[in-house]
């Protein structure tokens, strides 16, 4: 990348950082979002003003017998939307400010017996033999590093999130399940979707969506015949 596109990407996610950081300062903290009522913090993605969170809620298709994972849940929007079909469903988040959101908006919305929000940094509170039929995965995509909870919502410098994310996702995917996840085309997706691939998943756009200034897509992975075992 040349030096002038470098300080205009840098200008670009400086403009978006501080966006969002004055958003959860001054925005609301209870919000509705596709007919649920939801109570958020600063410290907390507020999913009635990011596009993401519609988007991906919006998009989720998921059976009466699945077993459903929300990777890194925020205010539980996507766990509560699975959770009104699926059969159980776990909602996982490193921010603990996030898990203490997610429970009581999942109680306020009555899917507190079929979802459960835990505290994780991505699979490392879950059971070995635990699997799921359907992973919903929203992964930071922001270069740099977080220096608090809130920011890890942020940020995944080099993309080793995303790594260390589809190196252990096999391991909790039930035969025939997929991972859905959503990215940005500011976050270099090309990039983004070789990391994937070298680990033995392969990848279908489900859903685009552009808004001003960047566009949105929604991928389902399945993992390779030859690396499924």
């Amino acid at each position: 990348m040349k030096s002038g596109e470098t300080m205009f990407e840098n200008l670009r996610q400086f403009l978006i950082i501080w966006f969002i950081k004055t958003l959860q300062k001054y925005g609301p903290r209870k919000v509705r979002v596709l007919g649920k009522s939801l109570e958020i913090s600063e410290r907390v993605f507020n999913p009635r003003f990011y596009f993401t969170s519609v988007f991906m809620a919006e998009n989720i298709r998921v059976k009466k017998d699945d077993i459903v994972l929300d990777m890194g849940t925020g205010s539980g929007i996507q766990a509560i939307i699975a959770g009104q079909e699926a059969s159980k469903v776990i909602a996982v988040d490193i921010n603990p400010e996030a898990v203490r959101y997610a429970r009581k908006n999942v109680c306020a919305n009555g899917l507190d017996k079929t979802v459960s929000v835990i505290e994780g940094d991505l699979f490392s509170s879950l059971d070995r033999g635990q699997k799921f039929s359907v992973i919903i995965f929203t992964p930071p995509y922001l270069d740099g590093r977080p220096s608090n909870d809130f920011e890890h919502a942020l940020f995944d410098f080099n993309k080793d999130l995303l790594r260390r994310f589809f190196s252990d996702a096999r391991q909790y995917l039930e035969p025939g399940g997929y991972v859905q996840m959503l990215y940005s085309s500011i976050a270099d997706p090309a990039q983004a979707l070789k990391i994937p691939a070298e680990l033995g998943w392969r990848h279908e756009l489900a859903a685009r969506e552009r808004t001003m200034g960047e566009e949105f897509m929604i991928y389902r992975f399945r993992l390779n015949c030859s690396r499924s075992q």
